[in-house]
């Protein structure tokens, strides 16, 4: 099977522009993945549709946002769900693991530490990770988080729960059954291959 031409475009990063890192690999379809310093970032911005990283260019067409586009090719390659109502249930999740990934930034990056002790975030994570739990082992039933089978919301939970657990340790301990999902996520032929060799990254 023959694909369009894509390239990844973003930091030398993971974080929104993995879930699409991860659907190329899981279903071994090669792309071109440029990476950018920070110092680089708003030249590369300046030159972007909505002025935002990563994007993502097809056959010379440009795509700005990563959810957009994430999507976009989880609906082509069958990893968005198999119906609408998956597809919906696929998409909050994905939306969901967006309001996680926004409350952990705010707190990494309040720069008052009594502000930030304040915000107790460790009941607020252990909060939205319950949550999850119970998407995944009540719709989801346990493996993924839609029935019939692994999307890209599974993708891109994986991501950031990874991340989240590297800088605040023990997160994932707490919630077996979401650190079973990340580990069961990270196993997938060509994702597995994949995590073990791309570039080491703060985020």
């Amino acid at each position: 099977m023959s694909h369009p031409n894509y390239k990844l475009t973003y930091l030398d990063i993971r974080g929104w522009g993995e879930t699409a890192r991860f659907i190329f690999a899981y279903k071994g379809i090669p792309y071109e993945d440029v990476r950018f310093s920070r110092d680089e970032l708003p030249a590369m911005k300046a030159t972007m549709p909505f002025r935002m990283a990563p994007i993502l260019t097809v056959d010379g067409k440009v795509y700005g946002q990563s959810g957009a586009f994430s999507r976009m090719l989880a609906k082509r390659y069958g990893l968005a769900g198999k119906d609408d109502e998956e597809q919906a249930h696929v998409d909050a999740i994905y939306d969901y693991g967006k309001d996680i990934w926004a409350a952990t930034v705010k707190w990494w990056f309040e720069p008052d530490p009594a502000k930030q002790k304040a915000m107790n975030f460790d009941k607020t994570l252990d909060e939205f990770l319950e949550v999850l739990e119970s998407h995944l082992t009540g719709y989801g039933g346990g493996q993924f988080f839609a029935p019939s089978g692994v999307t890209f919301a599974d993708f891109f939970i994986a991501t950031i729960l990874t991340i989240i657990d590297e800088r605040i340790p023990g997160t994932l301990a707490r919630h077996s059954a979401i650190k079973e999902h990340v580990n069961r996520v990270h196993n997938l032929p060509g994702i597995k291959e994949w995590v073990a060799v791309r570039p080491k990254s703060e985020f």
